[in-house]
């Protein structure tokens, strides 16, 4: 193997100098490539089953295209020197508007605790996000975010909970790239934008769904691999952060979820949002790789998860982003062209679509006839094209030169939006409710940040009910995790705890056809 160098030119037209070297000859190129610091989506784990660690090098006439993850040290060409890497393979951390999150409760910050500083944390499957406090004025210092490391292990939870079973150090990789590179960079940051030292952290607490805090804590994820699934713990759990590979000793409390698949991002969500504090039905919905849904009514609670995928974060599409700078957020159609708005305010080519852009795209090709019911596009209209040939042949709308949406991308969030709309739709059915029954919708996670609500109901991703129901409410995840720095806080939540029923989705008869109707590109008046 004689490549030792290598110019690695990432999205933005930016490169960088990496030295492979300590590399061993039958080390793939992708793992190679996360030891220098460019870390690749690898959302199947490495295991060759997806396209995200996909690069491109130098070939005769063209570029050749090859994963990463599959391809080891010594099979390179001896005389490369460079690679590039395109926007769908690149993980980036500086994400818009993960971290932000609004407290629509009552409940205060503990005013008997004042000295000391404390961090509330949320743990996604895609993204991480972190606040820190002052107990002494009972004030939020800052909270920042970043894509959650363990995607080089896959983009789910099932992904990463294989990965726990079938590899020996599992368990312990998933915690350490979680605590190293994960949430000790957050709150390295965090101290360091405020002035303080790391050291005088006193507290934490943790929110997250079942799998993130099990891996949080290094416990085996056996339980949470096959039906009956039996996660090791539900309630709330206080550990010492050192012995889990933090830099000292202070309490970390993870916080209680509701089921196996529905954790404490919902439940604490819940308490932060309000909903908790109003009379129902209300529906809360949590975006995300694995979504959970909460719905209040008369005679208490109903949870449920369901396995939504990447897509709003952007995951698996092909020109799907993270909402960081120079992505498009939000996409309109005026005159007969397209329109869009880049996050951070940039300018210039966009350097990827959102999750939330994507539902606009939807909203608008539906509106003007460019794409029908099941997500097709009209291939009669000259703003779609063909590309590529033979069997890599696809049909494609573009943007802008180099972004573009394809119809697999549709279908790929029409998958997402069903696994929501389904599991809303028999929730409401289990409860005996309609939608025009709900005095609010709640709409948590990163993807609502950007989400225009109104495009959202036209495709029938939100229930069809009068736009002024509709709450935004950020990251609720870590909005719950703030207030539950607080001892008083736990009581509010525990009437959740003690009165809510979680639905398996796969056991009840109508989810499979609510599903399937969900999965037309229109309003299912859910």
């Amino acid at each position: 193997m004689s490549v030792s160098k290598l110019e690695i030119r990432i999205p933005g037209g930016q490169t960088k100098s990496v030295d492979l070297q300590s590399a061993m000859p039958d080390q793939s190129l992708a793992k190679a490539l996360e030891d220098a610091g460019v870390p690749l989506n690898m959302r199947c784990g490495g295991r060759g089953l997806c396209r995200g660690c996909k690069v491109e090098v130098p070939g005769n006439e063209k570029l050749d295209t090859f994963r990463a993850c599959q391809r080891s040290m010594e099979s390179l060409p001896d005389n490369l020197s460079w690679i590039q890497i395109p926007e769908n393979s690149w993980r980036d951390h500086s994400l818009h508007g993960v971290s932000v999150f609004e407290i629509h409760t009552k409940v205060e910050l503990n005013p008997s605790r004042n000295s000391g500083y404390g961090i509330a944390l949320d743990i996604g499957t895609t993204t991480l996000a972190g606040a820190l406090w002052s107990f002494e004025d009972h004030h939020c210092l800052g909270h920042d975010s970043r894509l959650n490391p363990q995607a080089r292990f896959g983009d789910n939870v099932v992904s990463r909970i294989h990965y726990a079973i079938e590899n020996e150090t599992g368990a312990g990789d998933l915690q350490r790239v979680l605590v190293k590179e994960g949430l000790i960079p957050i709150i390295r940051d965090l101290c360091r934008s405020a002035g303080i030292e790391m050291g005088s952290i006193t507290c934490a607490t943790a929110s997250g769904n079942p799998t993130m805090l099990h891996s949080l804590v290094g416990e085996p994820l056996d339980g949470l691999g096959k039906y009956p699934f039996k996660p090791v713990f539900l309630d709330s759990r206080t550990v010492d952060s050192k012995e889990i590979g933090f830099w000292n000793s202070f309490e970390l409390t993870l916080l209680p979820g509701l089921g196996p698949f529905v954790g404490a991002d919902i439940s604490v969500g819940a308490l932060a949002s309000g909903l908790l504090d109003d009379e129902g039905p209300i529906l809360l919905i949590d975006f995300g790789t694995n979504g959970e849904i909460l719905l209040s009514y008369e005679k208490g609670f109903l949870a449920t998860a369901t396995a939504a995928g990447p897509a709003f974060e952007g995951g698996r599409l092909s020109c799907g982003a993270a909402a960081r700078d120079g992505v498009i957020s939000s996409i309109s159609r005026k005159g007969g062209s397209w329109d869009w708005i880049l996050s951070g305010n940039k300018e210039g080519e966009p350097q990827g679509i959102s999750g939330a852009a994507y539902v606009d795209f939807l909203a608008a090709g539906a509106d003007c006839g460019l794409l029908d019911h099941f997500g097709r596009f009209d291939r009669t209209s000259s703003e779609v094209v063909e590309r590529g040939s033979g069997d890599n042949t696809e049909w494609v709308i573009n943007l802008s030169e180099k972004t573009y949406v394809t119809e697999a991308d549709v279908a790929e969030i029409l998958q997402a939006k069903a696994a929501i709309g389904g599991g809303v739709l028999t929730l409401m059915e289990e409860a005996g409710i309609e939608a025009s029954d709900l005095k609010k919708v709640l709409v948590a996670g990163g993807f609502g940040y950007h989400l225009n609500p109104k495009h959202a109901i036209a495709i029938g991703l939100l229930p069809d009910v009068p736009l002024d129901r509709i709450r935004m409410t950020g990251n609720a995840s870590l909005g719950g995790a703030c207030l539950l720095l607080n001892d008083r806080a736990h009581q509010q939540l525990q009437q959740l705890l003690e009165n809510c029923k979680v639905v398996e989705l796969n056991l009840i008869d109508s989810f499979e056809d609510n599903f399937t109707d969900c999965l037309m590109l229109e309003s299912m008046d859910i």
